[in-house]
């Protein structure tokens, strides 16, 4: 496969197992719904899709099987990651550990890591030994092909600082590897429900709003900010660059509970 890839992420869709499911006052289904109508009159042509965790906010078999069943409209594979509100086992029982989660995708030129980021029964992320392991070995094993990885986490700051608290906690270890190997072109993550997009000594790092609710940026505490749900864009060239930009839903009026601290 040569060429550009034109991929899509979406992210925190914090789905339930019934279509009246909320989170902070927001119905997660009728948000994902408007993100993924967006992305239908937004975008002809899909590559893949990337599902980077928090996919489910109750971790049930019918909010996973929702989400495949709505994702597999658009006709392209979809490949997930679990974030620390996602059951694995349950997904696994909607997707394959060999296909949607398996963790290295060939797209001729270009590769994508997935980073299982989760710590079960924790809200902060950290790799496993076997994670940061698989991803030295598949950047040494194709030094030629352009890289991006993607996880659920944020492995930098975020600049909030209830947030931070939640970065993952070996990311020092990851960020070496990722400045041992000339191949990472890009790091993309979800969890902290913000739009960022920054070029750090070389490398394109981005993360991405939420489907449903946003939380407010340089924020001490736990905040909700007023911006609209939406989705992230990625076009992978073949000379190693990124084109990626967020779009976000309008002129619909979505009901957010300010008054709750916490998820």
């Amino acid at each position: 496969m040569t060429g550009s890839h034109t991929l899509i992420q979406v992210t925190d869709s914090h789905l339930f197992e019934t279509e009246a499911g909320k989170l902070l006052g927001m119905n997660t289904q009728s948000s994902l719904m408007a993100v993924l109508d967006l992305i239908r009159a937004e975008q002809p042509a899909i590559d893949l899709i990337l599902a980077t965790g928090d996919l489910a906010q109750d971790g049930s078999v019918l909010a996973y099987q929702y989400l495949h069943d709505e994702l597999a409209r658009f006709n392209c594979p979809q490949h997930w990651l679990p974030g620390n509100h996602d059951d694995r086992a349950n997904m696994l029982k909607v997707v394959s550990a060999d296909k949607e989660m398996f963790p290295v995708i060939d797209l001729g030129n270009w590769q994508i890591i997935m980073l299982d980021s989760q710590v079960v029964g924790s809200v902060h992320g950290c790799f496993a030994e076997s994670e940061l392991a698989l991803l030295e070995r598949a950047l040494s094993a194709a030094p030629a092909k352009h890289t991006l990885i993607t996880m659920h986490h944020h492995p930098i700051p975020a600049g909030c600082k209830w947030l931070d608290t939640q970065q993952i906690k070996n990311s020092a270890e990851f960020l070496r590897i990722v400045a041992a190997h000339n191949n990472v072109k890009a790091v993309l993550w979800g969890h902290v429900h913000q739009d960022r997009n920054e070029l750090i000594k070389g490398v394109r790092y981005m993360s991405t709003p939420s489907t449903c609710v946003q939380f407010e940026p340089d924020s001490d505490d736990f905040s909700v900010d007023k911006e609209a749900p939406g989705y992230r864009k990625l076009v992978l060239n073949p000379d190693g660059t990124v084109e990626s930009q967020v779009s976000r839903v309008s002129g619909i009026d979505f009901e957010i509970d300010y008054t709750i601290k916490g998820y």
